[in-house]
């Protein structure tokens, strides 16, 4: 599935104080949405009609297009933006898209619930923003996922999504648009395949070899590569000194003292050095019971991965 931007529509719920100002707005979304069209993003997700966003008052869209102030190639290019609307039509992977139209799982930012960023988060893409606020000025936007898992539980957890409102947003996050795309693995075996090309920094256990070459699931292989994709670049930025968890979207939690008594068996996991390490460590994975079991024992530079599968019981 092509890599697509996604438009914050919440961006554009602060007017343009005048018309210049409304101008230079959409001067630097157009110069961010090229740029990211060059990293490879193929379109554009909204919510509602964007070519009809009033940007200041009396002065929507329509009117910026007859603007002879407005520069001809922001014109070619806006005519050209290949447009989706609303923001789940012709999403490819049901299983995401279940997701995206699931009205038990809420993405918000600061108590206001956003479909836009909860599109996002599931397509693992790029958020775009006017650079109308101060709030969107930042590369990566934090937010709160709640959602009902398997148990009919609550979860509430911190999530973050990559966003740009300007070109330099969009430069920063190259690289990582790049690895998106390589990532986009068909199967448990192709990625298991190509862990150490895609994930220089994590060791995995023999054991986690069977655990990933049996993903069949899309949600679920999903889930896996991005929480790898986390903890390999954890590892990566690991230079010295013990590893800070908070560094990592995911929440990290260690087993109970009474879990890690009750399945110290199933825990303790032989790595590849031939050495058995605790594994109490684990992000979940959402939706569903899953968890990714990791140790940081080898110490900077390096995570081992010991286990992914369901909850161990």
């Amino acid at each position: 599935m092509d890599l697509e931007m996604v438009f914050n529509e919440l961006s554009a719920r602060t007017l343009a104080p005048d018309i210049s100002t409304a101008r230079q707005w959409m001067s630097e979304l157009i110069s961010t949405m090229r740029e990211a069209q060059r990293c490879g993003l193929k379109g554009l997700r909204t919510q509602t009609d964007f070519h009809n966003m009033v940007l200041a008052e009396n002065y929507p869209l329509p009117r910026w297009r007859n603007d002879n102030e407005v520069n001809r190639e922001e014109l070619t290019f806006l005519r050209t933006l290949a447009t989706k609307t609303p923001l789940s039509v012709d999403i490819p992977d049901k299983e995401i898209q279940i997701k995206v139209e699931n009205p038990g799982c809420e993405l918000s930012l600061q108590g206001i619930q956003t479909e836009e960023f909860k599109v996002s988060y599931y397509l693992e893409t790029l958020a775009i923003s006017l650079n109308s606020e101060s709030l969107w000025k930042s590369s990566c936007i934090k937010l709160e996922l709640i959602q009902i898992d398997e148990n009919w539980q609550l979860i509430e957890e911190s999530v973050e999504v990559i966003h740009a409102s300007q070109k330099n947003h969009v430069l920063e996050h190259a690289d990582w648009i790049k690895k998106r795309e390589q990532t986009a693995v068909v199967d448990g075996l192709e990625l298991w395949n190509r862990r150490a090309e895609l994930f220089s920094s994590l060791e995995f256990c023999p054991r986690v070899s069977q655990q990933i070459e049996s993903l069949v699931d899309p949600k679920m292989l999903r889930q896996v590569v991005r929480k790898l994709f986390e903890l390999d670049e954890l590892s990566k930025n690991w230079i010295d000194g013990a590893l800070d968890l908070d560094n990592l979207p995911s929440k990290v939690s260690p087993e109970s003292e009474s879990r890690l008594k009750e399945f110290r068996e199933q825990l303790n996991i032989q790595c590849l050095d031939g050495k058995k390490r605790i594994f109490s460590l684990h992000v979940r994975m959402t939706p569903g019971a899953w968890r990714l079991h990791f140790c940081t024992e080898l110490g900077p530079g390096k995570i081992i991965i010991g286990y992914i599968g369901p909850k161990i019981k």
